[in-house]
């Protein structure tokens, strides 16, 4: 999976199991809390490499079985603005 970081113009509240984001100025906030707070968490800790075997370790479930949705929901905070993929070239 590609490296992520935050958006430009992005705001974000990182409340134990609960994330607030939102893409600056108009929004919307999006809540993130459960799996989608997990995934969040695990492609910003630049302490974890393999963000997909962290959740699927988290929530017993399979690699295999979850990374398609994984990267679907990176590539959806992608396109709110939420998140950027990190030029690693």
């Amino acid at each position: 999976m590609k490296r992520v970081r935050p958006g430009d113009l992005c705001a974000v509240i990182d409340e134990d199991d609960v994330v607030y984001v939102a893409p600056l100025p108009d929004g919307p906030i999006l809540v993130l809390d459960g799996v989608s707070a997990l995934i969040w968490q695990a492609v910003r800790d630049p302490q974890i490499d393999d963000a997909v075997a962290h959740v699927a370790a988290s929530t017993a479930q399979r690699s295999e079985d979850i990374a398609g949705h994984v990267e679907d929901f990176v590539d959806d905070l992608v396109r709110r603005g939420v998140l950027t993929y990190v030029d690693q070239g």
